[in-house]
């Protein structure tokens, strides 16, 4: 059987249905056909012509994947999944050497790669495929487009990580998100209290907490990476001048807690009351927190919110017309995409390293260490291929995941014990991590100083050590 026969019966392995058939006649017409055109043929203007066809068609169902897991949108994979996941092994395996399709790989799509792993964890399609034998059918078919008859030893991965299941799966309730406080974990596990003030600003100018210029105040401690997140949306939402804020001291009194040394450089003085410490601003109010950041409303003389991620939440959503045009960093289209990210994000990354580095037991600090580097492995092939986490456009993921990036080199490898591997020895998330601190504001707004200050001068010797240092 030709090597056109060989792929053609793979690509019929499974019935076709109504719905998979406009699908089918696509890949068959804008791919397969396209990629033998451009592979056989000795004219370089067909090859030329067949190329820029091909990678066109890839793209657009890139982006289309990126939208749902799935060709028809359902939580399985259709028969034409089943095709398309084929077509694209067949990619890495043969088009892009033997064909000279090569203008990028599998791994640098944004999409392509993920999907492909998704759609062969169904282990009976993996057995029903012979891709070596695809493999040999192809490069052995002509010796005009390989002479010497070789066959390259190289092989499909399909059991790297995936992200797919994290963009499209089940909606994650915000409550689901935070720690559970009664909840009996392992041995020596540290556990992150929740946040007691959580109103909402919103709902238009009856609501009790409106948005509006000028009546909240944020108080935030730059070396704490929850009130980090809350500083950078401020700044991405350019609301500067409409959210006021105060900056706290990096260094805790032993006996009151977060407090104000207006003296140090980068901080400032309790604009609003004058206040030591942020606990005088909770026993305002009647409440025995003392947690950072807090969103104040000058109005009610009350806290609206000290959970950060509702308040990055508010300043995304609520306000809006406030905020010069900036983009959504939560947009209804990437909602569900999002919020399975976040999850991950910040259990085992954001909280992750807090477990590590807080841990009371050998055994608690190695199963948050390997939550956490096991998580860096899925987010270095998530950005494989992206800008971002989502692709070309900063989402809230980002700004979640940036803080922890942010301090792990300088902090985190030797604070908390994560020294497994740097980010700047994952390319994907390093160059991440590049294109974050570029974006306007992102770098005004992150004081690794004081976070380097913060971290160490507290434990041990006090000794605040002077490297590693980001470079542009």
């Amino acid at each position: 059987m030709s090597a056109a026969g060989i792929a053609l019966f793979a690509l019929q392995l499974t019935p076709p249905e109504v719905a998979d058939e406009p699908w089918r006649r696509r890949l068959e017409s804008e791919i397969y056909t396209v990629v033998r055109a451009a592979g056989l043929t000795e004219d370089p203007v067909v090859y030329a012509a067949n190329y820029q066809r091909y990678f066109t068609a890839l793209e657009a169902i890139d982006a289309e994947l990126g939208k749902r897991r799935f060709l028809l949108g359902g939580e399985n994979p259709s028969a034409a999944d089943e095709w398309l996941a084929i077509l694209l092994c067949l990619h890495d395996l043969v088009f892009y050497g033997l064909y000279k399709l090569n203008r990028q790989r599998l791994e640098d799509f944004s999409n392509l790669a993920h999907y492909t792993r998704d759609v062969f964890s169904d282990p009976d399609l993996r057995k029903a495929i012979d891709f070596k034998a695809l493999q040999r059918r192809f490069y052995l078919e002509s010796a005009t487009i390989n002479p010497q008859q070789r066959v390259p030893l190289g092989s499909i991965n399909l059991n790297s990580p995936h992200d797919r299941t994290i963009r499209f799966g089940a909606k994650v309730n915000e409550a689901e998100i935070e720690e559970k406080q009664k909840k009996p974990g392992l041995n020596g596990e540290w556990v992150r209290k929740t946040s007691g003030h959580r109103h909402r600003i919103g709902g238009g100018i009856n609501a009790k907490f409106p948005a509006a210029s000028g009546r909240y105040h944020l108080y935030v401690a730059n070396n704490c990476p929850w009130c980090h997140r809350a500083v950078l949306t401020r700044k991405l939402k350019r609301l500067d001048d409409v959210i006021s804020m105060d900056v706290l001291y990096y260094r805790r009194d032993p006996d009151r807690g977060w407090q104000f040394r207006p003296e140090e450089s980068g901080c400032t003085p309790d604009t609003l009351f004058g206040y030591r410490t942020i606990r005088e601003l909770y026993e305002r109010i009647g409440s025995r927190e003392s947690s950072v950041p807090v969103l104040w409303d000058r109005e009610t003389q009350t806290i609206v919110s000290n959970e950060s991620s509702e308040i990055i939440r508010m300043f995304d959503q609520a306000f809006v017309k406030f905020s010069n045009g900036a983009p959504q960093l939560y947009p209804p289209s990437l909602r569900t995409q999002i919020d399975g990210i976040n999850n991950i994000t910040y259990h085992a990354i954001n909280n992750g390293a807090y477990k590590a580095g807080f841990a009371d037991s050998q055994a608690a600090y190695e199963k948050a260490y390997r939550k956490f580097f096991d998580a860096l492995a899925i987010l270095d092939y998530m950005l494989r291929g992206r800008r971002f986490l989502l692709g070309d456009t900063l989402t809230e993921a980002d700004v979640r995941l940036f803080p922890t990036i942010f301090r792990f080199d300088p902090i985190y490898y030797t604070r908390f014990n994560l020294n497994q591997r740097m980010v700047r020895d994952i390319p994907s998330l390093k160059r991440w991590l590049d294109h974050m601190l570029a974006i306007p504001g992102i770098a005004e707004a992150s004081n690794l100083e004081h976070c380097r200050r913060g971290y160490f001068g507290r434990t041990g010797n006090n000794i605040v050590p002077l490297g590693p240092r980001y470079r542009p």
